[in-house]
């Protein structure tokens, strides 16, 4: 028996984003560039006030957390200073990088 290969169309999850947090998690409809824009900016929200956050969309998942030092960190795309940052594979990414890469 072959195992099933996963894809977006026998996906459970696809069209849903989850955001983890200390103690708790949301899920929101990601089906369409608007709604995964409103995701990202939950996922930014929630890392701000919980100290960091886990979105899951499209089967990655990325860890989300304020700048450190409370000063803006660049980017690792494009360079760009960010309060909020996306941890994507091995890449510190900003929110515009991290949505293009999400897709």
């Amino acid at each position: 028996m072959n195992p099933v290969e996963y894809t977006a169309s026998n996906s459970r999850m696809h069209g849903v984003a989850r955001i983890s947090f200390e103690g708790g998690a949301r899920l929101m409809p990601a089906r369409n560039r608007y709604d995964q824009e409103l995701v990202f900016e939950e996922a930014e929200f929630c890392a701000r006030r919980h100290g960091k956050a886990t979105l899951e969309l499209n089967r990655r998942a990325m860890s989300i957390h304020t700048a450190s030092s409370g000063l803006p960190e660049a980017c690792a795309k494009c360079a760009r200073l960010a309060n909020v940052l996306f941890a994507l594979d091995d890449d510190i990414l900003c929110r515009r990088c991290a949505r293009k890469f999400a897709r």
